[in-house]
C-alpha cells in the first residue's frame, strides 16, 4: 500500500476490517472443463487475507477448480445455484453477512447467464471484464433482486472511512505495514558476502503513478578487473522512461568504461572516465531520438519508442566504490544527494560530510556556469524558484526541450505527440548530463570490532531531502544505529523503543505550517524532536521520518491522499543507506565472476556465481 491506496484499503476492509477468507486461483490442466468453485477456508488463509488487504496484495476473486473427467461423467449436470449458495455461505466468513448474500447473488447471475461452465482455452466475458479493471477486488457486476437489496447495499456495505481512520487498531496496522508500503528491502550479512559488497538498506516510496524513481546496485569489475561496488539513484521527471533506461544501462556502461583504462590510472583519469561515460549515454539517448524523429514516418511506433527517453528526463546519482583501496567516488547529475556519516571520537557522534551538491538555480556555481555559456540571457534562471527555463534542475539526462532548438522540438510535437517548445529557448543546449564527481577515502572496520566505527553513506532522491537536512539525516541514522545496538541487532527489540501513539481527536501536528492568506502550502521538516525510530530497515526509518515521524496525524494524512493528488504532498522518494563495515576477514574479499549473464542488480534477481 502506498499513498492513495489507504483510502481504498479502508473501503475494502469495512469499518472493522471483516475477516473474509481468500479464494485462491488454481492452474488448469489442458483440456479440462471447469466450474467456478470456491476454495475451502483455512486458518492461515484467514490470517493472510487480513494482512494482504492491508498491504494491497493482489488476489483473484474467483477460483478455477478443475474437475476430473470421471467426476464430470458422474456429475454430467451443472451444479445448482443452491449448491453454490451453500458453498459460498460456508466460504465467506464475515461480520457483514450481506457480503455473503451479494456474492451468492453474483454467482447466481453467472449461472443465470450460462457462463459458469467454461473451456480453459476460451475465457468468458465475465473474466475479461474483471481483468479489464486491473483490481481483483473490484466488482463491476451488481445484481439486486429488488428495492430491498439496493437499500441494503447502501446501509451495510459502504464503510465510514472517517470512523475507521480514528480506530487506533487500524492505524497501528497501517503504521506497522509502512515498510511494505514504501517498498523496503535490505541485505543481511550473508547477502553482502555473496555479492561482495557492503550491507545496504533501501526503499522506493511511490507518489507518482507510475513511479518516476528507479535505483540500481551491485558488484562489477573496475580497472584491472578488480571488484568495485556500485549504487545509483535515478529521479525521473516528465515521465519515468529516462530513469528506467538509466536503471538498466548506466552502471553497466560505467563498468565497461573503467575496464578499458589502466589498473594504475590516476584519480583524474577515473573521474574523467565517469564524466565521459555519463555524457556518452546521454548523447546516445538524444541522438537515437533525433535520428528516429527525422527519418522514420510520422506516428511510427519505433520512432516513438526511441523518442520517449529523450522527451522525459532524469537526474542520476552514482556511487562507485573501489573495494581494494576503500575509495569512494560519487557522480551527481541533478538534485539527488549523497552524504557520508563519519564517527567523530572527540564529539562522540557522527558528523556529516557532503558527497554531492544539488545542481539547481540555487547553486551559485551552476548559475555562473550557465550565464557564462549563455551571455545576455539574464532571465533564464528564476532567482525565486531556482528554475532554469521552468525546470528545477540545471543538469539532467534527456529533456529534449532544453537541448534541441525550438524548430526540432515543434516538429517532434506535431509528428510524435511530444511536448511544446519552452519559451525563451534561444541558444540551446541549456542542460548537460556531465556530472560533478567527488572522491573520499572511506573508514572501514570489521563489523564485530567495537574499537572503531565505520562510515555509512545515505543516497536519496530529492523526495527525502525536501523534508530533512543532510545533517539531520545523518543524526537520524545515528539514532537508528544506537537503537539497533540496544536491541542486540534489531531496532524492533530496542527496550527504549517508544510505541506509536495516535491523537484521540483531529489536530494539526506541531511543526506543520501553512498560510491560506499568502497561499503558503502545507510544509514540515524532519527534525530530531519528531524522530520516530521503530524500523529494522534504516532507509525505511529515514522515509518514515520524512513523512512526519512521530507526528502520526501528518503521517496517516499523507498516506490517505489518493492518486494523483498525493504527488502534490510528497515526491517519489528513493533511499539507500550503505554501511561500510567489513563483512569478510582481511584477504577474503573475492571478485564475483558471473557465468553466462549480465551483472546481478539486487533485489531484482538472483546471482549466477
Amino acid at each position: 500500500m502506498v499513498p492513495g491506496q489507504l483510502r481504498t484499503t479502508v473501503r475494502r476492509l469495512g469499518a472493522r476490517a471483516p475477516n473474509i477468507v481468500p479464494i485462491r486461483l488454481s492452474p488448469l490442466p489442458h483440456g479440462t472443463r471447469t466450474f467456478l468453485r470456491p476454495s475451502p477456508p483455512t486458518a492461515l488463509s484467514q490470517r493472510v487475507l487480513v494482512q494482504s488487504r492491508a498491504l494491497r496484495t493482489s488476489r483473484p476473486l474467483l477460483s478455477w477448480r478443475p474437475q476430473s473427467s470421471s467426476h464430470l461423467a458422474h456429475n454430467h449436470t451443472r451444479p445448482s445455484s443452491s449448491h453454490y449458495s451453500q458453498n459460498c455461505a460456508h466460504i465467506l466468513q464475515s461480520r457483514f453477512p450481506t457480503k455473503t448474500t451479494i456474492f451468492i447473488l453474483f454467482l447466481g447471475a453467472l449461472y443465470y447467464f450460462d457462463i459458469i461452465g467454461i473451456d480453459d482455452e476460451e475465457s468468458t466475458w465475465i473474466v475479461r471484464m474483471f481483468q479489464s479493471l486491473g483490481e481483483p477486488e473490484a466488482i463491476p457486476l451488481h445484481v439486486h433482486r429488488n428495492r430491498e437489496d439496493v437499500e441494503h447495499h447502501f446501509q451495510h456495505h459502504i464503510p465510514d472511512i472517517a470512523t475507521t481512520l480514528q480506530d487506533p487498531g487500524f492505524l497501528q496496522m497501517v503504521n506497522d505495514s509502512f515498510e511494505k508500503m514504501a517498498g523496503g528491502w535490505q541485505m543481511d550479512v550473508e547477502d553482502a558476502k555473496t555479492i561482495g559488497m557492503p550491507i545496504t538498506h533501501g526503499c522506493r516510496f511511490r507518489s507518482n503513478t507510475p513511479c518516476e524513481d528507479y535505483f540500481a546496485l551491485g558488484s562489477s569489475p573496475g580497472p584491472g578487473d578488480k571488484l568495485w561496488n556500485f549504487w545509483a539513484v535515478f529521479d525521473g521527471h516528465a515521465g519515468n522512461q529516462t530513469a528506467q533506461y538509466l536503471h538498466w544501462n548506466l552502471i553497466n556502461q560505467i563498468s565497461r568504461s573503467l575496464l578499458a583504462i589502466h589498473p594504475a590510472s590516476s584519480s583524474e583519469t577515473i573521474e574523467n572516465t565517469i564524466k565521459q561515460t555519463f555524457l556518452r549515454v546521454d548523447n546516445e539517448i538524444m541522438s537515437r531520438g533525433k535520428y528516429a524523429g527525422n527519418w522514420l514516418p510520422t506516428a511510427n511506433a519505433s520512432a516513438i519508442t526511441a523518442l520517449i527517453p529523450a522527451f522525459s528526463g532524469s537526474c542520476a546519482l552514482l556511487a562507485a566504490f573501489d573495494v581494494a583501496n576503500s575509495k569512494l567516488r560519487v557522480a551527481c547529475t541533478g538534485d539527488s544527494r549523497a552524504v557520508l556519516g563519519r564517527w567523530d571520537p572527540v564529539a562522540e557522534k557522527y558528523t556529516c560530510h557532503p558527497l554531492s551538491v544539488d545542481q539547481t538555480g540555487f547553486n551559485q556555481l551552476e548559475v555562473d556556469r550557465i550565464k557564462a555559456e549563455h551571455p545576455g540571457e539574464d532571465n533564464i534562471i528564476d532567482p525565486k524558484t531556482g528554475r532554469l527555463l521552468g525546470i528545477a534542475v540545471t543538469r539532467a539526462f534527456g529533456d529534449h526541450r532544453w537541448k534541441w532548438d525550438n524548430d526540432l522540438v515543434k516538429q517532434m510535437q506535431i509528428k510524435f505527440w511530444g511536448t511544446a517548445p519552452r519559451p525563451g529557448n534561444a541558444t540551446p543546449p541549456y542542460m548537460t548530463a556531465e556530472p560533478v564527481v567527488t572522491e573520499i577515502d572511506v573508514v572501514r572496520t570489521y563489523a564485530k570490532d567495537k574499537k572503531g566505527k565505520s562510515d555509512f553513506m545515505i543516497m536519496a532522491s530529492d523526495g527525502l531531502w525536501d523534508r530533512i537536512s543532510s545533517e539531520h539525516a545523518v543524526e537520524c541514522v545515528q539514532h537508528w544505529l544506537e537503537a539497533k545496538d540496544r536491541g542486540k541487532g534489531k531496532v524492533s527489540e530496542d527496550p527504549k523503543r517508544v510505541s506509536p501513539s495516535y491523537p484521540g481527536s483531529p489536530q494539526v501536528d506541531p511543526g506543520v505550517t501553512y498560510n491560506v492568506e499568502t497561499s503558503e502550502p502545507i510544509s514540515w521538516k524532519a527534525t530530531p524532536e519528531y524522530f520516530s525510530i521503530e524500523d529494522d530497515n534504516a532507509a525505511i526509518c529515514l522515509a518514515r521520518n520524512a513523512l512526519g515521524g512521530n507526528r502520526k496525524s501528518l503521517f496517516i494524512g499523507i498516506l490517505s491522499i489518493p492518486d494523483p493528488r498525493n504527488r502534490y504532498a510528497v515526491d517519489d522518494t528513493t533511499v539507500m543507506v550503505v554501511f561500510f563495515d567489513k563483512v569478510e576477514k582481511e584477504g577474503e574479499e573475492q571478485m564475483i565472476r558471473l557465468k553466462g549473464g549480465p551483472t546481478w542488480w539486487w533485489p531484482f534477481g538472483r546471482p549466477h556465481i
